[in-house]
């Protein structure tokens, strides 16, 4: 059945154009199962599913500090940090509000945020997967968009030092 339900979830995805692959590294001791989706590039937005073995399914994104952003952040007052860390999460769940959010190194010392939405197998519609993987995508561009209207100094300094290109 796990197989079935990983293979139907593949599909729709694929169908829908987002890059498939297995994803069965690194998981939790209580997954049955896992897969690596990508959308497709140039920016290629990277999440993962996981089918738990209780017949639950995860779709989850982690969306790094860049070493950039960390360097940024430490010169701001502890106060001016946990300020917005505070509103970043904030918009993160009036943007994905069914999303479990994780901060990785906390709120004065951020390294990563981790939004996952959580489904019972048996419930998961292909319209609401995409809906939702849309969703995660638009937190990681939240994310992003954030820091670089915190940081856009260091965004404009290191376009000119790399030759870069942005997107948006």
């Amino acid at each position: 059945m796990a197989e079935n339900l990983r293979e139907r979830l593949a599909s729709w995805l694929a169908g829908a154009g987002f890059i498939v692959a297995p994803g069965d590294e690194g998981l939790p001791s209580n997954a049955d199962w896992g897969l690596m989706v990508a959308t497709p590039p140039p920016i290629q937005v990277k999440l993962r599913l996981i089918g738990l073995k209780n017949g639950l399914v995860i779709a989850g994104i982690g969306v790094n500090f860049s070493d950039l952003h960390r360097r940024e952040l430490q010169k701001l007052s502890t106060a001016e940090r946990s300020g917005f860390v505070a509103s970043l999460a904030s918009k993160i769940i009036a943007m994905c509000p069914m999303c479990r959010i994780a901060l990785h190194g906390g709120v004065v010392n951020p390294e990563a945020i981790i939004a996952e939405i959580v489904y019972a197998s048996d419930e998961l519609t292909r319209q609401r997967l995409l809906d939702d993987i849309a969703r995660l995508v638009n937190v990681f561009m939240l994310i992003n968009m954030e820091l670089w209207s915190r940081f856009p100094e260091a965004h404009i300094d290191a376009a000119k030092e790399e030759g870069g290109t942005t997107f948006l």
